[in-house]
């Protein structure tokens, strides 16, 4: 087994990962690992490390691995489905072989300034996945890619790169999953997705969190779109035992378009902590941003999304909120949505709610004969529903089973 870090902490010289490439990348791998080894942790109490632990995301040390099998596309999708020029391959082939692609954009979104976790995952990464679509190419079905953790005790690091040029459009299914007959096997997970969106392009990328239950969790998501770009994200977030997610899209040409949906479902001790990030850098740009927490038992939420708009970006559009729906005295909520406006010809709003679910709901229903536990179960779905319905339907089927 190589352990990828020492007892400090530390990601070692003799990691293999750090010997892995050609020589542009084992320099930003390096610098990643010098980055993460010379970066304290975060204070606890500084913004938005206020609720969570940054020790707990150390990692485990023992046999890391990526385990994410870059072949494991839907059944629906043959390879007459895949157009001419787009690439599906994993990053460290891409690397070699799409040099031109990849170096331009690899560590452009996520790197060592973004935060010591995500110089971690620059320095670590094995595998990857890496996907190219050209210009004006369709892609009809969704890519459906699963990342699973395959042994106990360990720590791995899946990154996904997406490129997708101008008209072009790409639908994304990413899975993080807890591997079979080991859900209370603790493990500990980095990953990272960069896209880019360029010209009119239309992305849709949804992912999914089912984590085994004593998964400590981080994930690190940025997105860039230039003019007239599209991109609809959508998280929901099941599993885990400590989970820190961060979502980000950077609107960067004029008539760019974000919108973010996130549920999460928290039961036990769960603890879920999500920042998310719209930031419009050009001019008539819209983003949207509707993230939805449920809990029950004794676990917690903490959700902090920002929405920034510069001062040479105007007739720009933002919204955000979020909702937590509490299901006994037990669970616990936090929300903090903020806002930096640097010019004034915008339209924002943002607003959040915390609360149990309402009394006179649950008298109408039990009230027609319906069972208690099955009217609280009509109204989280009910409740989960609204925001669903935003999310297109090759998505909507998986999110409502899961």
């Amino acid at each position: 087994m190589n352990d990828k870090s020492d007892n400090n902490g530390l990601i070692p010289d003799l990691s293999p990962e750090l010997k892995q490439g050609s020589e542009w990348l084992l320099k930003k791998r390096r610098a990643s690992r010098d980055s993460f080894n010379d970066t304290p942790l975060p204070p606890r109490g500084l913004h938005l490390w206020r609720y969570t632990d940054p020790q707990k995301f150390i990692g485990i040390s023992g046999d890391a691995t990526d385990s994410m099998q870059p072949n494991q596309i839907n059944s629906d999708l043959s390879e007459s489905d895949i157009p001419k020029g787009v690439i599906i391959s994993s990053l460290s082939d891409a690397v070699e072989n799409h040099r031109d692609i990849v170096e331009p954009h690899l560590y452009q979104l996520i790197n060592s300034n973004t935060g010591k976790f995500e110089a971690q995952n620059g320095a670590l990464w094995d595998k990857g996945l890496f996907i190219f679509v050209p210009s004006g190419v369709t892609i009809d079905k969704p890519l459906h890619f699963q990342h699973v953790s395959s042994s106990v005790g360990s720590s791995y690091y899946p990154r996904l790169l997406i490129v997708v040029e101008n008209n072009a459009e790409l639908s994304v299914i990413d899975e993080h999953l807890g591997a079979e007959n080991s859900s209370d096997a603790p493990y500990f997970s980095n990953g990272a997705v960069e896209i880019f969106g360029y010209e009119n392009s239309r992305v849709r990328y949804a992912n999914l969190q089912e984590h085994s239950a004593k998964a400590h969790t981080f994930f690190t998501h940025r997105a860039r779109l230039g003019r007239g770009a599209n991109i609809l994200t959508a998280t929901m977030s099941l599993g885990g035992l400590l989970s820190k997610q961060n979502y980000g899209v950077i609107l960067n040409g004029d008539g760019a378009e974000s919108n973010m949906y996130g549920l999460a479902f928290g039961s036990g001790h769960q603890h879920f902590d999500c920042h998310t990030l719209q930031h419009h850098r050009s001019s008539q740009t819209n983003s949207n941003i509707d993230f939805k927490v449920v809990l029950r038992d004794r676990a917690e939420s903490a959700y902090t999304g920002l929405i920034r708009i510069e001062k040479d970006a105007r007739t720009c559009e933002a919204y955000q909120i979020n909702r937590n729906l509490l299901l006994n005295k037990g669970a616990r909520a936090e929300t903090i949505p903020e806002l930096e406006i640097l010019n004034e010809d915008v339209s924002c709003s943002h607003g959040a709610t915390i609360g149990p679910i309402d009394p006179m709901e649950r008298f109408y229903l039990e009230a027609r004969g319906i069972d208690p536990s099955e009217a609280v179960r009509m109204i989280v779905a009910g409740f989960a529903e609204s925001t669903l319905q935003h999310i297109p339907a090759e998505f909507r089927q998986g999110l409502q089973e899961a």
